[in-house]
């Protein structure tokens, strides 16, 4: 009858499930992944395409705005942030406005599943505070590291390198060009 039909149906996959493997690990990531984004968080659609329009409408809204610069290269995303803006002159500390608009990209950068590279370039110019542009541009690069990882960015997915003043935008360059070559550049690197 119907009802016996029903009781061996409910015993097979009784039986069924029983005898499947239970794997918590993949049970928990997997429920894990249906957990809704927090509010106010912006959906992230895949594709090059889509990262720049994000990164290139904040940049847009933010305060500092006209000292950053977004580029797609071969090594990826570039967004590349103006030192004089972001730091005080001669040191690797963030300004205040700048702390501000780093946390504002900070939140969309720790959306993205790709590695991070941070590389710090400065113009050729002596100082009296470093022996070397090169420990210029890595203090700077390390501290914009320093504080994504601070704000919850996973440090496996951060490298920072320093470039010095090898690797300026400008040569031959007018005053304005050359505070071009003081930058920090922050490479979304293609997964």
């Amino acid at each position: 009858t119907y009802g016996d039909l029903v009781t061996l149906l409910l015993c097979f996959f009784i039986l069924l499930f029983s005898s499947c493997k239970y794997e918590t690990m993949k049970f928990k990531s997997l429920a894990a992944s249906f957990k809704p984004l927090p509010a106010g968080t912006p959906y992230m659609n895949e594709g090059k395409d889509s990262i720049v329009e994000q990164i290139a409408q904040q940049l847009e809204e933010s305060e500092l705005g006209d000292d950053t610069s977004i580029n797609i290269e071969e090594k990826g995303v570039v967004v590349s942030f103006k030192a004089s803006a972001y730091f005080k002159a001669d040191s690797a500390k963030l300004n205040p406005k700048a702390i501000k608009e780093m946390t504002r990209f900070s939140k969309l950068i720790f959306l993205l599943p790709n590695k991070i590279q941070i590389e710090g370039h400065t113009e050729k110019t002596t100082s009296e505070n470093w022996d070397s542009t090169w420990e210029l541009a890595g203090a700077r690069a390390s501290k914009v590291a320093r504080f994504f990882i601070e704000n919850g960015l996973d440090p496996t997915k951060i490298s920072v390198k320093s470039f010095g003043s090898t690797r300026p935008r400008f040569r031959e360059a007018s005053p304005t060009q050359r505070s071009l070559n003081n930058r920090v550049e922050v490479v979304i690197l293609p997964e």
